[in-house]
């Protein structure tokens, strides 16, 4: 899968409708920020990173940085706002003892943009895992269920 695919699929994996102007900037966004990371993948990956990532996928509501409101997934909410610098801080110092699925797991659940986490996140693991240039989907979504690389 190459990573206009990868990403228009992610985009239609998040309830947005990539025939319409709403999903065309998402995929948009999100191969402006997949771009970063292949210009910037030879350095260690940093917060600072993830902010970027964040605001380019999602540009206006990301605009701020790491969210400042509640956010839940689904019925479930979301990590204290509050909370989310400390434990970004956490999740970067143990970095090396998580692999890039755990890694992607610990972001989601942090869960530190009021939109976009999927997307920015599956940009992070992607860079983790060395898998920009050759995409691939974490195993399971945030509920658990097997994703399907298509």
């Amino acid at each position: 899968m190459n990573i206009i695919e990868y990403c228009t699929e992610e985009v239609k994996r998040q309830g947005h409708t990539i025939k319409n102007l709403d999903g065309i900037q998402r995929v948009g966004w999100m191969l402006e920020a997949w771009s970063y990371a292949l210009q910037v993948s030879s350095n260690s990956l940093l917060i600072g990173d993830v902010l970027v990532i964040g605001r380019m996928i999602e540009p206006a509501k990301n605009e701020g940085g790491f969210r400042t409101v509640p956010v839940w997934v689904g019925s479930k909410p979301c990590l204290p706002a509050i909370e989310i610098s400390s434990h970004m801080e956490t999740l970067f110092r143990n970095k090396s003892a998580l692999n890039p699925f755990e890694f992607y797991r610990a972001l989601l659940e942090i869960h530190p943009f009021i939109d976009g986490n999927g997307r920015s996140a599956k940009v992070v693991l992607n860079w983790l895992n060395g898998t920009l240039l050759t995409p691939v989907f974490p195993p399971n979504d945030f509920w658990g269920y097997p994703i399907r690389n298509p």
